[in-house]
């Protein structure tokens, strides 16, 4: 998956879950954010392709690099409340309202944001898997033990460059700008709907027989 399909997912899950509810924005942001995280490990591609093709799908990619970069963003948000002054940045930038201000998330536990940007992360995992492929491609596996394991899981259900799931997604934010009081039934119904898309695609690829 790309980045925006990471990210949405990301939102659709804490709507899902109400965590905006419990949690407040920040924590939403939080999950956005968190969702793609493990996509650091391609940084190495600005430097060294070789390094890219090693490292890429591994090094962030794993249970480890997942909890401690976890801690980190959990850390850092309840100390410092990053978010919070993104918003406030962006709000003066583009001349939004302060009327508008997110609710403070100052009062939300460590351990809460911490689990957000866990699980956040570890639905990246299945979403890489299920994405690969396709179009000239090999298909590009996962290391979800490493360092510990170079045990390597793909299950690729759609290829490199399938629109299906940024439609959904994206249909599914425009479902909750028009209908703002029904967030978790929404996300519910969009994230279902991205389930069977996958499911469907791959039973047309082969993917559940033999």
């Amino acid at each position: 998956m790309t980045t925006p399909e990471h990210t949405l997912v990301g939102i659709h899950t804490a709507f899902a879950l109400g965590v905006h509810r419990r949690f407040g924005w920040p924590a939403v942001t939080m999950a956005g954010v968190a969702s793609n995280v493990p996509d650091l490990d391609g940084l190495p591609m600005l430097l060294d392709m070789q390094r890219f093709e090693a490292g890429h799908r591994v090094w962030g990619h794993n249970v480890l690099a997942i909890l401690i970069s976890s801690v980190l963003l959990g850390w850092s948000q309840s100390k410092y409340h990053w978010i919070e002054r993104l918003w406030k940045l962006v709000q003066r930038m583009l001349s939004i309202p302060q009327g508008t201000a997110i609710p403070d998330s100052r009062s939300v536990a460590a351990i809460a944001i911490v689990g957000i940007a866990f699980f956040a992360q570890t639905i990246h995992l299945p979403c890489d898997m299920v994405v690969s492929g396709g179009h000239g491609l090999s298909d590009w596996p996962i290391q979800p033990l490493w360092p510990f394991s170079g045990t390597e899981f793909v299950f690729p259900l759609i290829p490199w460059g399938d629109i299906g799931p940024t439609v959904i997604l994206m249909a599914g934010i425009i479902w909750i700008a028009k209908r703002p009081t029904n967030l978790s039934t929404i996300s519910v119904c969009t994230l279902i709907a991205l389930t069977f898309y996958l499911v469907a695609r791959g039973w047309s690829r082969g993917m559940f027989l033999g």
